[in-house]
């Protein structure tokens, strides 16, 4: 129907190492995960955190893990304001007020060049809920899923080699290839 041409196959060829990089590093992913007892849904949503960040390499991990790693801090300081504000408040109220002063220090800090990927954070917060608010296993999850990203992003690369794509050094997203 449509000829993309030589553009249209290297843009499959990318999605095809992508996929077979990302096919991979998530089967290992949940398997590890599931045995010894890791949140693999923090793990994806680091993963996904470190492409979202649209930074390549260990600065990508910086930018996406800082910020997530500041969301799961203000997801159980949140958590600790609601059980603070539920004998008075109620519990849904107090959840709302948790979650309301929360979300107003997600956006304030973005003002901080470290922790300035608001989306991330917000992921972060999420992981923790995910993750029946464990504080422990949400951080080694999210480190764990950081680097993934990473490693996946380097996979991704040496798959293009194989299948002849030219490289040069391009930052290798998920939203470049869709």
């Amino acid at each position: 129907m449509y000829d993309l041409g030589i553009q249209g196959g290297i843009i499959m060829k990318k999605i095809l190492a992508i996929g077979i990089s990302s096919g991979i590093i998530a089967a290992i992913w949940t398997i590890g995960s599931f045995s010894i007892g890791l949140s693999t849904v923090a793990g994806f949503l680091a993963w996904s955190s470190f492409f979202a960040s649209g930074v390549s390499g260990i600065k990508g991990v910086k930018k996406a893990l800082v910020a997530n790693i500041s969301g799961i801090c203000w997801g159980f300081s949140g958590v600790q304001l609601s059980n603070l504000f539920a004998p008075s408040l109620g519990t849904v109220q107090a959840i709302a007020v948790g979650n309301g002063l929360g979300s107003l220090g997600i956006c304030l800090q973005s003002k901080l060049p470290l922790v300035s990927f608001i989306p991330a954070s917000f992921i972060g917060w999420s992981a923790f809920i995910a993750s029946g608010m464990n504080f422990k296993i949400t951080i080694i999850s999210m480190i764990i899923g950081s680097f993934l990203g990473y490693v996946s992003e380097m996979l991704t690369n040496i798959f293009m080699k194989i299948l002849k794509v030219n490289v040069e050094n391009e930052i290798m997203t998920y939203n470049e290839a869709a």
